[in-house]
Order: C-alpha cells, then structure tokens, then sequence
C-alpha cells in the first residue's frame, strides 16, 4: 500500500457520502465513473468536490481507486486500510456500508452529549451573568464571574475537540511512550482491538501475513510499531509460528491476545478464533464507550454547579 499522507485533518467522507459512493459502486460503475458522480451529488460540499476532481486526475494517470482514496483526505488511515481490504476481497461496497454505520453511531452518540450539555451551559451562563449583575449592582468588580466564563469556554472547546480525536493518532501517540502503552491496559486493549482487526480481516481475504503486516506497517505514524513490525515480518520470512513472530517483535500486549492467538494457531483455524475474540472486545468497548458517554453529563453538571457556586458565594 502506497503511504497515506500524514495529517490530522478531519476526513470528508461522513456516513452519508459513504453509503453514496457504495451506492454507486454496487449499480456496477467504475472508479472514475464513481467520482464523477459524487462530485456530481456533492457541489454544495466544495472540499469533497474538489478532492473528487483531484482523485479523477489521478485515475487518468493509472492510479487505483483506493490510491485516489488515499492521496486526498477522503478517509483516515484505518479506515483506508479496511477499505483496501474490502477491494481485494471483493466486498467494497458492504466495507463502505460498515464504515458508515460506525461512524453514525459516533455522530448519534456526540449529538446526544453535545444535547445533554447544553442544559450545564445554560446553568453555568445564567448564573455568572446573575452573579455579575449582583456584583455590579453591589459596586464590586465582576472580574472573577468573566474567568468563571471562559473557563467554561476553554473546557467545554477542549471537550467538543476530544470527541472529535482520531483515535489511531491517539494510540500512535502512545506508542512513542512505551512506559505508557505497557503500562495502561486500556490502551492495550484498544490498540489490539484495532491493530488485529485488520489483521484478522486479512488473514479472511487470503492474504499471508507476511503480506498483512506490510499493509499494517504504516498504519499508526510510530517509529517503535513501525521497526516492531518489521521486524515480525521477517521473522515469518525465516519461518517463525505467527504467535512466535508476534511474540519476538513484542506486538501481542495482553494474556488474553496470547492465548486466543496460540488457540487459532493450534487448531488451524486462527482467523474464524480472532474474529471471535474481537467480536467479544467490541462488545466490551461498546460498553465501555456507553459508560463515558452516560456519565460525562453528569461530570459537566457537576462542574458547572461547582463554577456557578464558586464566583457567586
């Protein structure tokens, strides 16, 4: 796979305009076809349209499709690579399907918090204006009740950004700090979730290892995964068990992984053992992310209870 452009813009297709493109796809158009009619349907999304004309110039020139993909922001890296994967297996259009439902279930989730906070806002705004105006009636200065006001701002910017994170820079971040990324479970778990997802994709599509982790080895910007990588890649060119080669390049992060790997190796079937596994940490992290999502609110009103009381007392 060609390497993707390292940047931390927010890519344009949203749910939406991926079930658009795997609409197309699926009535049997072409690539180049394909991005006629999105620039087509998207004049209203200037950035879109643009990024389409490009990626119709690149297909002129002999790119593929998912190249054309790559090279204009259309998707994040991880979202490219399970895109590649459903173009070599065949199944692009319900890989585009899936991102898309994905990324509905973030949008719905963020809307839903970003509703719930609203109600802390509104209590935190009216009770510093109330508190200024007390003040001011008083002849006292209301100098304290406008930090409380952007000290709300700043937070509340700084929380509507963190919904927003891309994740794999996030994990990628991590990985520059080893004692971190050894150290926090979470962090753990989610990076294999992610990592052996596409792993185990691969495996399904027919593609050897060797091959799965040359796609896999720029997919987070980190020079430690990177060189971690490669160096199980060659140990799988030297013969290496994959659970070993894993083992040897310090790739496989929890007792669980370990096992669930050993298990699909043993028996032969280790691709149909992952995507078991994986399915049971999605769950977990559904739940996890269900959690933070419920109780986030209630954080938020807490502090905006505490700011109110705080300037106005």
């Amino acid at each position: 796979m060609s390497k993707f452009k390292r940047n931390h813009r927010k890519p344009l297709m949203d749910a939406h305009w991926c079930r658009a493109m795997a609409t197309l796809l699926v009535s049997g158009l072409s690539a180049e076809q394909t991005f006629i009619a999105l620039k087509g349907q998207a004049e209203r999304n200037h950035q879109l349209a643009h990024a389409c004309s490009k990626a119709l110039v690149d297909i002129e020139q002999g790119a593929c499709f998912v190249n054309a993909l790559a090279q204009h922001n259309f998707f994040n890296r991880y979202q490219l690579e399970q895109v590649k994967i459903g173009e070599f297996s065949g199944s692009l259009p319900m890989t585009l399907i899936n991102i898309a439902n994905r990324l509905n279930r973030q949008h719905e989730r963020n809307q839903k918090l970003k509703t719930q906070l609203k109600l802390s806002q509104a209590v935190i705004v009216i009770g510093l204006i109330a508190g200024a105006a007390l003040t001011a009636a008083k002849g006292g200065s209301y100098f304290h009740e406008i930090v409380g006001l952007i000290i709300v701002v700043i937070v509340t910017k700084s929380l509507y950004k963190m919904l927003e994170i891309d994740v794999f820079y996030f994990l990628a971040g991590a990985w520059k700090r080893p004692v971190l990324m050894n150290n926090v479970s979470a962090l753990k778990r989610l990076f294999e979730y992610y990592w052996y997802s596409l792993l185990t994709a691969q495996l399904e599509a027919g593609i050897d290892p060797v091959h799965a982790l040359k796609n896999l080895c720029d997919l987070f910007p980190s020079a430690l995964l990177q060189s971690n990588t490669r160096i199980c890649q060659r140990s799988l060119e030297k013969g290496s068990s994959l659970v070993a080669a894993l083992s040897q390049a310090q790739l496989i992060l929890t007792s669980e992984m370990k096992q669930t790997l050993w298990t699909g190796e043993k028996t032969g079937i280790l691709a149909p053992t992952l995507k078991y596994h994986l399915e049971l940490e999605e769950k977990r992290l559904e739940i996890v992310t269900a959690t933070f999502y419920e109780w986030l609110p209630r954080f938020y009103y807490v502090m905006a209870l505490g700011v109110v009381l705080h300037f106005m007392i």
